[in-house]
């Protein structure tokens, strides 16, 4: 079924629920013209009046019965399926399949969960916390979290953030007999 001939099929539907042209003009926010033009189209595209038509009324043929009744649940399906899939692309939905380390999983993706998941609530988690390797493409994970080169063919990397190293501490007392830094005992522990 070309465009067109869909078009006049839905013209054809409104003007048998509106009961006339002018308010099926209406509904579809077009020119009673054009919807006149669209009912003559399909009328002779099928051979067959679909409505008789009166100065102050108009109604069904049996033929135009027909038709309506054969082509309201098709056109009433395709409608509802283009819908849905347009408020698929208006709001992100489905699962995703994330794979990372323990650590990976603290430092990123924990504190983000929360924000993530009440920005793009269609979109259910699916995570997996392993410090080993993963392959990625035969575990069919959508997204892998890992620090260093760890990569097996056919995968793509990109950085999330620059590498960091930083020393940390407890609180030193400051005792009398340790007046300079260079007093201070240090230990080197190596395994």
């Amino acid at each position: 079924m070309n465009n067109a001939l869909y078009n006049q099929i839905r013209i054809f539907q409104s003007i048998a629920r509106e009961g006339n042209i002018s308010a099926a003009a209406r509904k579809l926010e077009i020119t009673p013209p054009s919807v006149s033009n669209a009912l003559r189209l399909l009328e002779e595209h099928i051979g067959h009046p679909l409505f008789v038509r009166t100065t102050r009324r108009i109604e069904l043929t049996e033929t135009g019965q027909q038709l309506l009744e054969q082509t309201a649940a098709a056109v009433e399906t395709l409608e509802k399926s283009l819908e849905i899939i347009r408020d698929q692309n208006q709001e992100p939905s489905g699962a995703v399949r994330i794979t990372l380390s323990r650590f990976a999983y603290l430092l990123i993706l924990k504190p983000a969960m929360a924000a993530f998941c009440q920005q793009y609530p269609g979109i259910q988690l699916e995570i997996s916390v392993y410090d080993g390797t993963v392959n990625i493409i035969e575990e069919r994970f959508d997204l892998g979290i890992r620090f260093g080169d760890i990569l097996e063919g056919g995968v793509v990397a990109r950085p999330l953030m620059k590498p960091f190293v930083k020393g940390y501490t407890p609180p030193l007392p400051i005792l009398p007999n340790m007046a300079c830094p260079r007093c201070l005992p240090i230990s080197i522990i190596t395994g």
